[in-house]
């Protein structure tokens, strides 16, 4: 539920963050919502697959919850989990330390909380393409399935048991299914 309408995005980057962090989508901010811990287990998870397989590859860097803005749509957004490639990463190796990435990552993650509503994530998958996010997974924990989307529009739903790669966007990884949801607590 929104709290505040018709912001804009200059006036959101001067505001207090909050606890857990907003976004701002279509000038109206939307508080976030702290993650139970399911989400926070699959988030941790795929986090680290995705660190140690690109500290290994050098191919990019990856992060949770980092605010990202985008000044043509005028919103800012926080991926569960995000990988921007080595070369789109911002010259400024600190700029991720100091405040909201002007880049779209090239991956994003979203974890789902029980209270997501559908044309939420669609709204924010139409977004991500929009915005240039070549590939995203949506991760069910409920359903035990990721909708894997990609920027030419081409998606797919996978289930536990199975795998799922990052390709083209990140080559050489693969996420076991089964792996992935049994990450979740129980």
């Amino acid at each position: 539920m929104a709290i505040r309408t018709g912001i804009t995005l200059d006036e959101f980057l001067t505001m207090p963050e909050t606890e857990p962090p907003s976004e701002l989508i279509d000038g109206e901010l939307v508080p976030g919502v702290a993650p139970g811990w399911n989400p926070s287990d699959l988030v941790g998870y795929l986090y680290s697959r995705l660190l140690d397989h690109l500290r290994l590859t050098g191919q990019g860097r990856v992060g949770t919850e980092v605010r990202h803005i985008s000044w043509p749509a005028g919103r800012s957004y926080l991926p569960n989990v995000h990988v921007t490639l080595k070369d789109r990463l911002p010259a400024d190796p600190d700029a991720f330390r100091r405040g909201p990435i002007e880049v779209a990552p090239d991956f994003a993650i979203e974890v789902l909380s029980p209270d997501d509503r559908p044309m939420r994530i669609l709204d924010r998958l139409d977004f991500y393409r929009a915005a240039g996010v070549r590939l995203v997974w949506v991760v069910d924990p409920e359903t035990r399935t990721v909708r894997v989307d990609g920027s030419d529009g081409a998606s797919g739903l996978h289930r536990a048991p199975g795998t799922i790669t990052a390709e083209p966007v990140l080559q050489g990884l693969a996420v076991d299914l089964d792996d992935l949801f049994a990450s979740k607590s129980s």
